[in-house]
C-alpha cells in the first residue's frame, strides 16, 4: 500500500505540477489593452499549453484577438480556459459574428450585453452540459488549492497543514461573495453531482491524504454556488465604439459557463473614456512583466518589501523597549500599541514609495499614451505583450508565452484594422476565403432588430 510519504517522495522527484483541467488552456497567455482617446490597441499572443495525462505540450498558433463584426469598430480577446461548454471560443466568436453580420449597437457595454446573452441561447444546453461546468468549476478550485500548498511544502505533515490554511483563507473568501445559485437550485444540482465532486477530492496527490478529502467538497461546492470566477474561467474583454461612442470604451469578464440557465460571469474592468480621461494601460492574463514595466518594482516583490518593514519596524520597537528595561510582561501589555504605531509607520512608508513609483514610472508612460498615433499605440501593445514572451524564453518557468504577437487598432473613423495578424494558411492561395469575407459586406445593418432600409421608411 502506498504511503503519504512514498506519494510525496515521488511527486517531488517529478516536480508535480497540478494542472487546473485537462485537455484545455491555462491562463498561460499575455494580453495587452491600450487606450487613448483616439483608438484602442489589443495585443495577444499566441501560445497555448494543453495537458494530457500530466504531459504538457504548447502551440505557437492558437488566435487570441478577434473582431466581433465585420464592419463595425469592435474587438475581443479571450484569455484562460479555450472552452465555453464544450465548444472553442474562436468558433463561438466567429458563430456570433455569421449570425449578426450588420448588427450595431450604441455603446461597448450593449455589444458586450448582446454577446453574453448569445452565450446563453447559440445552442440547446441541458442538464448534462451543466452538470460539467459545475465539476469543472470544482475541479478548478480543488487543484488550485492542492497546487498552492504542494508548493514549498516540505513534507507531508506540512502539506495538511499548509492545505488547512489555503482552505480556511479560500473558503472565507467565497463566502464573501454574492450567492449565484440558490437553495432550491442547489439542492436540485447537488444530487447529480455529488459522486464526482468527491472523486475530484480525492484524486490526484489527494489519493493519499484520505482525512484530507473531505475538507476540499466545502470549497468545490461553495466554488460552484458562489458569483466568483474559478481558476478555470475564461477571461473576455470587448473593446471599441459603439454608435453612438466618441471615444473609446473597454469592458472583461470571468466566465465560467451555463448553470441552471444563467451564465456565471463576474465584470472585471470597465473602462468608458471621456474627455477628462487619461490613458489606459491594462495587462490581461500574466500581468507580471507589465507591472514591473510599469511601476518599477515586480509587484510579488513589492509585497514581500512592504511585509517585511512592517515586521522589521516592529521588532526595532520590541527591541527598544527591552532595552529601556522593560519586562517581558510589561513588553507584552505593550505589543498591541506596538503593533498599531508600527503598522502606521509602515503605511506611511508605503505610501510614500508608491507616490514616487506612480511619479517616476508609470505616470511619464501614461501621459505619452493619451497622445501616441495609432501606429505608435500599436507598437507599444506588441512590445509590452513581447516583454512577457521574453522574460518566460530566457527563465527557468515554462514559456508559457511566446509566438507570433497579433496586434489590432481600433479607431472610431477606420474601424477594425489589423496592425500583424498570423495566419495558419497562404492567403495568395486562399482568394476563395479572402473574397467571401466581405462578399456581404453590402447589406443593411441591423439596429435594435430594424435593418437600416426599414429605417428609411
Amino acid at each position: 500500500m502506498q504511503t503519504q510519504g512514498d506519494a510525496w517522495a515521488k511527486e517531488s522527484v517529478k516536480h508535480f505540477e497540478i494542472t487546473l483541467f485537462i485537455g484545455r488552456e491555462g491562463p498561460l497567455t499575455a494580453e495587452i489593452a491600450i487606450l487613448n482617446k483616439t483608438a484602442v490597441a489589443l495585443a495577444a499572443d499566441s501560445k497555448v499549453t494543453l495537458t494530457q495525462g500530466g504531459r504538457q505540450k504548447t502551440y505557437d498558433t492558437v488566435d487570441k484577438l478577434f473582431s466581433l463584426s465585420k464592419t463595425e469598430p469592435i474587438g475581443a480577446m479571450i484569455y484562460g480556459n479555450a472552452e465555453f461548454v464544450g465548444f472553442p471560443w474562436e468558433t463561438i466568436v466567429k458563430e456570433y459574428r455569421r449570425k449578426r453580420p450588420y448588427a450595431a449597437f450604441e455603446t461597448v457595454f450593449d455589444w458586450a450585453d448582446d454577446f453574453l446573452k448569445f452565450l446563453i441561447g447559440f445552442f440547446p444546453f441541458n442538464e448534462n452540459d451543466e452538470d460539467r461546468v459545475a465539476l469543472a468549476i470544482a475541479q478548478g478550485w480543488v487543484s488550485n488549492a492542492v497546487a498552492e500548498a504542494f508548493h514549498g511544502a516540505r513534507g507531508p505533515d506540512d502539506f495538511v497543514g499548509r492545505l488547512d490554511a489555503v482552505l480556511d483563507e479560500t473558503i472565507a473568501e467565497l463566502n464573501k461573495a454574492p450567492e449565484f445559485i440558490s437553495n432550491k437550485e442547489w439542492a436540485a444540482l447537488e444530487p447529480r453531482i455529488s459522486g464526482a465532486i468527491r472523486q475530484i477530492c480525492g484524486s490526484g496527490l489527494m489519493v493519499s491524504f484520505e482525512e484530507a478529502q473531505e475538507s476540499l467538497v466545502p470549497l468545490a461546492e461553495l466554488g460552484i454556488r458562489r458569483l466568483m470566477a474559478s481558476p478555470s474561467s475564461t477571461g473576455l474583454v470587448i473593446a471599441g465604439f459603439g454608435e453612438k461612442e466618441l471615444l473609446p470604451s473597454l469592458v472583461s469578464y470571468d466566465i465560467d459557463g451555463i448553470l441552471c440557465g444563467r451564465l456565471k460571469h463576474v465584470e472585471t474592468e470597465r473602462h468608458d473614456m471621456t474627455r477628462q480621461s487619461d490613458g489606459v494601460i491594462l495587462p490581461f492574463a500574466q500581468t507580471d512583466m507589465v507591472e514591473r514595466f510599469m511601476q518599477g518594482i515586480d509587484p510579488t516583490y513589492a509585497m514581500l518589501i512592504h511585509e517585511s518593514v512592517g515586521q522589521l519596524i516592529l521588532q526595532n520597537a520590541t527591541d527598544a523597549v527591552k532595552a529601556f528595561g522593560h519586562t517581558d510582561a510589561e513588553i507584552e501589555e505593550l505589543l498591541p500599541a506596538l503593533k498599531v504605531a508600527t503598522a502606521a509607520a509602515a503605511h506611511t512608508f508605503w505610501d510614500a514609495h508608491e507616490r514616487h513609483r506612480r511619479d517616476r514610472f508609470a505616470s511619464p508612460i501614461i501621459d505619452m499614451v493619451m497622445s501616441l498615433p495609432k501606429d505608435e499605440l500599436a507598437n507599444v501593445a506588441e512590445s509590452l505583450v513581447s516583454l512577457t514572451s521574453l522574460q518566460r524564453r530566457v527563465s527557468r518557468e515554462l514559456e508559457t508565452v511566446g509566438g507570433a504577437v497579433d496586434v489590432a487598432v481600433i479607431s472610431k473613423g477606420d474601424g477594425f484594422v489589423w496592425i500583424k495578424r498570423k495566419h495558419y494558411f497562404n492567403a495568395d492561395r486562399n482568394l476563395r476565403f479572402v473574397n467571401a469575407y466581405f462578399a456581404e459586406h453590402n447589406r443593411p445593418r441591423i439596429r435594435g432588430g430594424r435593418t437600416d432600409d426599414d429605417n428609411d421608411g
